[in-house]
């Protein structure tokens, strides 16, 4: 009997004696036990949504309609997609709206499989006769008792005739050219197994939508913490069946199940970055709370460590961790690590940054290189030579002028370890298992930068994954905002694909370091980080948020009274122009690019690349250098970031 197996007999033991009741309590205890004191608490995460207000605006503005005439060209590509709901006991206005959403559908070519579950409810049957008369592309099958929803939706994947199915529940909606906006894309992308869109909360009534969720693109880690994909989501029919459906054993987290085992077997996956799905929220539903289903979490955490169990890792664990949020884990074989920290001298804060290190890591073996680039004292050299003989550290003396690039690369060409962590001279540690963290994300051979999250001292989030083209040519997605807080981007604490993060706190393997060439010399002092990062998933790896390993940061604190040179704001210019004349891909283009917490797009906003050029064009014309205080301007208005803060 396999782990999930066992789990699931005895989740129907405890419902068949004891209760649902029961079952939530005994629940809250075993997350408790697995996550921390906190992970049971039911109250709701303070939030960084729009007001309804603001959102209707937005709607009235952004929300046009796919063009038919795309659809109509003579040889386009017009697949037939079934559009799967399973139903059981629906309220018969909710199942109404449903149906009607997908008869209202600007694209035709689409077939509705229909599985009714609910044998005892003539209102219901009737109903669904009633659609049948209407219309010949909805079929339906009557089953003789409810087989739960992955065995119920099953049996519409049997009826489907459509080179495509699209999930639909039985009480959600569809935005009116969803499918169109899909087959636009296979138009252009015929290849594709699997797309998804974005989706917002419809109330019970159906008469307000809020709560809009814009997703990233493909970003394969967030499936770790989140069925981020959700809704809608279009698969190549022939993948779906090949993979045998839904299953059963992970009733709760069906779909997250199939989009694991999906991904497992395809990457041609795109996200169509439009709200097209409109999931009704009802007393029951899980598009509230998780808790409104009580074996949906433990279904969650079996699917996710089944998943990891399949790609090879040694004993892996999926937990909530104190936070509330789902934390991995595996087992990896031990690899040195070798922490470089470039630095002028031994200021105050380098001091502390190192005693922190030193006692509260519990990551065995390590190795710390200080590279430093400014003048010691005797008594300073007998310091670091005691903390030497506690734990090996390396003192290297480079006379150079000072090049954050050049010093780190100093450092890597010394370190001994398989796996380099860059890191800030002003990093204060709290978490013992911060190392091992980063060092088991570097270990994957897929994943390249691994970035933790870093924290102000008064607790608001400092670094939590670098966009390209935020607040101008590179900005910290969630800075200033408190930890926990839900945005329409989702949380700060999901595992994040993206395509940079701070060389405040930087890990990767010593192997990846090498084969894309270690960081560029020719920026000095800002930038470097963000395009070794670039370079790094131009190589095919996945940058990546570690949420869990967390540390504080002292910011800026080497660079106060400073000045960036003109130079380094060139390099950027020239390493970060294809990223943001493409858009990042890790962020959603129905947000503003001018505020790092997640902000709906205002009418006629300034590109980054607009501002970029326009900054370029007066750097050029002025001055040779930009001071540190130019960089700090507020979250509400452009800075000139480059990272490395």
């Amino acid at each position: 009997m396999t782990q999930v197996q066992r789990r699931l007999s005895q989740i129907l033991t405890i419902v068949k004696t004891d209760g649902v009741g029961t079952l939530l309590q005994k629940t809250i205890r075993w997350f408790r036990r697995k996550g921390g004191a906190h992970v049971a608490s039911l109250s709701p995460l303070p939030t960084l949504l729009p007001s309804h207000t603001a959102y209707r605006q937005w709607q009235a503005q952004y929300e046009t309609p796919a063009s038919p005439v795309r659809l109509a060209k003579p040889g386009s590509f017009v697949p037939l997609i079934s559009v799967l709901m399973p139903v059981y006991e629906t309220p018969p206005e909710h199942l109404k709206a449903a149906i009607l959403s997908v008869l209202n559908q600007t694209y035709g070519n689409w077939e509705l499989c229909i599985a009714n579950a609910s044998s005892r409810n003539p209102q219901l049957k009737a109903c669904l006769r009633d659609f049948v008369k209407q219309d010949a592309r909805i079929r339906i099958v009557e089953l003789a008792e409810n087989l739960g929803i992955s065995a119920n939706t099953n049996q519409t994947l049997k009826m489907a005739r459509g080179e495509f199915i699209a999930l639909l529940d039985h009480d959600d909606t569809l935005a009116t050219d969803a499918l169109a906006e899909m087959v636009c894309r296979l138009q252009v992308q015929p290849d594709l197994d699997m797309l998804y869109s974005d989706h917002d909360l419809l109330s019970a009534d159906g008469s307000q939508r809020s709560e809009p969720l814009f997703k990233p693109g493909w970003s394969p880690e967030i499936l770790l913490s989140a069925n981020f994909i959700t809704h809608l989501t279009v698969l190549r029919t022939a993948l779906v069946r090949e993979i045998n459906g839904f299953d059963p054993a992970f009733d709760g987290a069906q779909d997250w199940d199939l989009f694991l085992r999906v991904v497992e077997k395809t990457q041609r996956i795109a996200h169509i970055p439009r709200i097209l799905y409109h999931w009704r929220t009802t007393p029951g539903s899980t598009a509230g709370s998780i808790w409104n289903k009580p074996l949906a979490p433990l279904a969650q955490l079996s699917a996710i460590e089944t998943h990891l169990a399949r790609l090879g890792l040694a004993q892996p664990r999926a937990f909530f961790d104190r936070s509330g949020f789902i934390r991995v884990a595996w087992v990896w074989p031990p690899q040195r690590v070798s922490i470089i920290i470039p630095s002028r001298g031994l200021p105050d804060f380098l001091r502390s940054a190192l005693l922190s290190l030193l006692e509260k890591t519990d990551y065995q073996p390590y190795e710390i290189i200080l590279v430093n680039t400014g003048d010691l004292s005797r008594t300073e050299r007998a310091f670091l030579q005691q903390l030497g003989l506690r734990r090996r550290l390396v003192v290297i003396d480079d006379p150079r002028p000072f090049n954050y690039s050049a010093a780190n690369n100093r450092g890597a060409a010394a370190a001994q370890g398989s796996v380099l962590v860059f890191l800030n001279n002003d990093i204060e540690i709290t978490h013992p298992d911060w190392l091992s963290e980063l060092a088991m994300w570097a270990s994957r051979p897929q994943i390249g930068a691994v970035g933790a999250m870093l924290l102000y001292p008064d607790g608001a989030l400092q670094h939590a994954g670098v966009i390209l083209g935020l607040t101008g040519f590179a900005g910290h997605l969630f800075a200033h905002q408190h930890p926990g807080q839900w945005s329409m981007l989702g949380p700060a604490e999901w595992y994040r694909n993206c395509l940079a993060v701070t060389g405040a706190c930087l890990a990767l393997r010593r192997e990846t370091f090498i084969r894309v060439g270690g960081f560029d010399e020719s920026f000095k002092i800002c930038g470097s980080d963000v395009d070794l990062c670039l370079k790094v998933h131009r190589a095919g790896l996945h940058n990546l948020i570690n949420p869990f390993a967390r540390l504080i940061h002292h910011e800026s604190s080497t660079l106060s009274g400073s000045s960036i040179p003109a130079n380094d704001y060139h390099a950027s210019y020239q390493s970060y122009l294809p990223d943001l004349q493409a858009g990042d891909p890790y962020f959603n283009p129905n947000l503003s690019l001018w505020h790092t917490s997640p902000t709906l797009r205002g009418p006629q906003e300034q590109t980054p690349l607009e501002f970029v050029e326009q900054f370029m064009k007066t750097l050029r014309s002025n001055t040779p250098s930009v001071t540190q205080s130019e960089l700090a301007a507020g979250d509400e208005g452009p800075r000139k970031g480059l990272s490395k803060s």
